[in-house]
């Protein structure tokens, strides 16, 4: 079969991938001048390695990428980076049963049920019942107000906004049971890992064209069509967000573009501080922000995880946000989003200013799903109304969360499915 795939993420490339591998004719069109993706990279002239847009990492159990990557031999590396909140003005590892343990804010009792809730989730192989219940109506009953208002609601609220109280139990619960203590990292980066991917499928006779933005998928008596320029094809996939294929494909019926357009999302703002020295000198990676008032969520210092000798000494940190598109962030200059950031940032190094070689700010209208209770009643299937044109995207990662096992794995899917 000839096939169409519309995105060089990571689902498209899997898809890619796969169905070259099972004889098929496959052509991949990419926006991007590069694979990946929402795991896109980027390189300094003074880095050795990538460094990814958005910040990325994987989970030791994250199987399918991580399969992907010895398939391909490509080198990982596995490291236990630490990771802390900063609740009240102090920063405070959490990251283990026993530091949670010493957690100072909350009583033995709260600390002690916090860990056997969590706990039980962790080992609770059934997500389905969880579905019908949100995490802001369930956290508070079972781990105590207390320690809810501390920890948990602030993250809810500044991850999800106005749809905090509407998350789905499911959602958490997927969050709760994947974290594992040590992370991987492709050496490299993201970018050069797409990059082997993609010179993979080129290899064993698949092709990519980048730089090229299709317009409109049309349906004719010979095949899909993506245009005069590029051929008729047997089955197009469109790795895209569901209103890009809504936009896409104007022949879809109303009723299904609704309900694709019902599902809701938000999108990321992330900020690359390029430091001259180390902003969290605790040496923790990943900083969750447990303060509502914040203007981001998460402040992830990427060279505490990997050295820094890879970009040139410098420190590397991200301050990262989900927002809706509408957020007046997405229409302020770089400058004044850094301003917007500073005040904060100085809590933890009131000389910051002194310490920036550079700033890179990166803004991508949908990069988080919004998981409601019962969602999966709304999950989008492969298949659309019309024959031989398929959707495979982010939205259709239930109940895990987005991230780039999950496009793999997705990408595996989609190609079984259709093959």
């Amino acid at each position: 079969m000839k096939i169409a795939i519309i995105g060089a993420g990571f689902t498209g490339l899997t898809a890619g991938y796969r169905l070259q591998q099972n004889g098929n004719s496959v052509t991949i069109f990419e926006k991007s001048k590069i694979p990946g993706g929402l795991a896109i990279g980027y390189k300094k002239n003074e880095w050795d390695w990538t460094l990814e847009s958005y910040y990325h990492h994987w989970f030791t159990n994250d199987k399918h990428i991580l399969q992907l990557a010895k398939e391909l031999e490509y080198p990982v590396i596995i490291k236990r980076p630490k990771t802390s909140s900063y609740i009240d003005n102090t920063i405070f590892q959490l990251d283990s049963p026993l530091t949670f343990l010493q957690f100072p804010k909350l009583s033995l009792f709260a600390r002690l049920r916090m860990l056997f809730v969590l706990g039980l989730l962790r080992i609770d192989p059934f997500w389905k019942p969880l579905e019908s219940v949100t995490a802001a109506e369930f956290l508070p009953k079972s781990l105590g107000k207390k320690s809810y208002e501390i920890l948990w609601e602030p993250l809810l609220v500044n991850k999800f906004g106005e749809f905090a109280k509407k998350i789905s139990l499911a959602w958490f619960w997927a969050r709760i049971k994947k974290r594992t203590p040590s992370l991987a990292y492709p050496v490299g980066g993201f970018l050069s890992f797409a990059g082997s991917l993609a010179k993979k499928i080129e290899k064993i006779g698949g092709k990519i064209i980048y730089n090229v933005q299709i317009e409109k998928i049309i349906s004719t008596q010979n095949g899909i069509s993506l245009g005069s320029a590029y051929g008729i094809f047997d089955k197009v996939i469109v790795t895209l967000p569901s209103f890009n294929f809504v936009n896409l494909c104007p022949d879809l019926p109303e009723t299904y573009q609704k309900k694709l357009l019902s599902l809701q999302g938000l999108g990321a703002i992330t900020v690359v501080l390029r430091l001259k020295n180390k902003l969290l000198k605790d040496n923790t990676y990943w900083l969750n922000i447990c303060d509502t008032h914040a203007p981001f969520l998460a402040l992830v210092e990427h060279t505490n995880f990997m050295d820094a000798k890879h970009y040139n000494n410098e420190h590397l940190v991200y301050l990262g946000n989900y927002l809706p598109q509408n957020h007046n962030f997405f229409s302020l200059s770089d400058k004044d989003l850094l301003k917007a950031f500073l005040p904060y940032l100085e809590k933890f190094n009131p000389n910051i200013k002194k310490d920036i070689i550079g700033v890179d700010v990166f803004k991508t209208p949908f990069a988080q799903p919004i998981i409601p209770i019962n969602y999966s009643k709304n999950l989008p299937s492969f298949s659309t109304p019309i024959p031989n044109i398929y959707l495979a995207n982010m939205q259709q990662v239930y109940p895990w969360d987005r991230g780039t096992n999950y496009a793999v794995e997705l990408g595996e899917k989609i190609a079984a499915f259709i093959q």
